[in-house]
């Protein structure tokens, strides 16, 4: 979760890489005992307090999961590559150009939700004033989680081994059932109606064909995806050479 700031106000977002990162596993820890209020200054800057989660993230498992999903997601990328290795498996050329396709559109996918959040969204905790609710965030309201988890189980597949993509799988969804089940404890404290309402207009992970019917917040910025998911454009050349080679 994060404050975006955009056209001089402060925008709250679900995590920008994520955030439920790919390839930056350090981006969701966070020290306890942080204070409940946080000053942030907008685009013409202003400070404003804004709320922190402090104990309103839900149960300590759930948190637990949102604190540490990018090195989760780290470690289901090492034990596809250590599968890989250990039974000598590989794709054919075809599957691989297809399977990177896959990766690519997440990684733009995840590059638009970023672009929303603004380049202060990349506090480790929840921290939020308004929500954002443009863009992608019309059709699904966890639009990094799930460009995070196409990219992941695309990565599987290069495999070659089916049980590799059922315990990524498998990886995904329990600690993004806890990420989730954080973030909306945090929303609904920090929102009440607000979220609820948005909550009833947008589905969770499946998206819609078309927009919610709920007032849209939020702006997209191009340079702020780029900078916000650099650490997964860096890294993603790294995991296909490894994909490939590794054997």
């Amino acid at each position: 979760m994060r404050v975006a700031a955009t056209g001089g106000r402060q925008h709250w977002s679900p995590p920008a890489a994520a955030s439920g990162v790919l390839w930056e596993p350090l981006r969701g820890r966070s020290r306890e005992g942080e204070p409940t209020t946080m000053a942030t200054k907008n685009n013409i800057g202003e400070t404003t307090t804004v709320a922190s989660a402090g104990d309103s993230e839900g149960p300590r498992l759930a948190r637990f999961f949102y604190l540490t999903r990018g090195l989760w997601n780290m470690a289901a990328i090492a034990l596809a590559l250590v599968l890989k290795a250990l039974a000598g498996s590989s794709v054919p050329p075809w599957a691989y150009g297809l399977l990177g396709a896959a990766v690519l559109a997440a990684q733009a996918w995840r590059i638009w939700a970023a672009g929303f959040v603004g380049r202060a969204a990349r506090g480790a905790r929840p921290v939020g004033q308004a929500l954002v609710t443009a863009g992608p965030y019309g059709y699904l309201r966890n639009p990094m989680y799930v460009g995070t988890a196409v990219g992941l189980l695309a990565f599987a597949g290069m495999s070659g081994l089916w049980y590799a993509v059922l315990i990524v799988a498998a990886v995904i969804g329990v600690v993004y059932a806890g990420a989730v089940v954080s973030e909306e404890a945090f929303l609904v404290g920090s929102f009440g109606d607000e979220y609820r309402l948005y909550r009833q207009a947008v589905p969770r992970l499946l998206p819609r064909l078309r927009p919610g019917r709920h007032a849209r917040s939020g702006r997209f910025r191009l340079v702020d995806g780029l900078v916000n998911e650099s650490g997964a454009l860096l890294f993603l050349p790294l995991y296909f050479a490894l994909f490939w080679f590794v054997e």
